[in-house]
């Protein structure tokens, strides 16, 4: 008897989780539009497409200029963003991305990340993937203009059987992780901002 109530409280559980997730994810790819559909996603990573979208931006007082060059400065990232510890960039002198970039760091598991778009001081996105396959994920960064300095976009998609679950069981880690990235790009710009 405790072994069927036990089953039924776990199937409710895993149940609420699974439509709770759905919902949020809707309402994400909703809140997201008017960015997203700027985006060159690739086949299968429109949010509408994808396992799993997160979507986040925070207005900072700094020009694009400023914002993107501490952004594209990528062997400085595990400086600010504790995610990006032992990145690993594979061809790109001064330590900063370029339109052909190719690095392999550590933010979920091992990720091999390809450069897909670098328009400066605007948009960059790469394709990053597990050595294992298990998650395919398209990161996408956008550089607003604004009368105060910038708005900064990010928007990931994900695709693969780890991404299933995290979207389940752990839907708001990977929101939160690009939320705190985005915070500590804020305080670097903001920092070292001439405005």
């Amino acid at each position: 008897m405790k072994t069927t109530k036990l089953f039924i409280l776990i199937s409710l559980t895993g149940i609420s989780l699974l439509l709770s997730s759905c919902y949020s994810h809707k309402k994400v790819v909703q809140s997201s539009l008017p960015y997203s559909e700027k985006i060159n996603w690739p086949e299968g990573f429109k949010p509408t497409e994808s396992d799993f979208f997160i979507h986040n931006e925070i207005d900072i007082k700094a020009s694009p200029q400023e914002v993107w060059d501490i952004f594209i400065h990528a062997a400085k990232w595990p400086e600010w963003h504790k995610k990006a510890e032992g990145i690993e960039l594979l061809n790109s002198p001064e330590d900063k991305l370029n339109p052909s970039s190719v690095f392999i760091w550590n933010p979920a598991g091992k990720f091999t990340s390809t450069i897909k778009e670098f328009d400066p001081p605007h948009n960059i996105a790469w394709l990053g993937e597990t050595d294992n396959k298990k998650m395919t994920v398209y990161n996408a960064w956008m550089i607003i203009p604004t009368e105060d300095g910038c708005k900064v976009v990010s928007n990931e998609t994900q695709n693969g059987p780890k991404t299933k679950m995290e979207k389940i069981f752990a839907p708001n880690m990977v929101s939160k992780d690009l939320q705190d990235w985005l915070i500590k790009l804020k305080e670097q710009a903001e920092k070292q901002s001439t405005n």
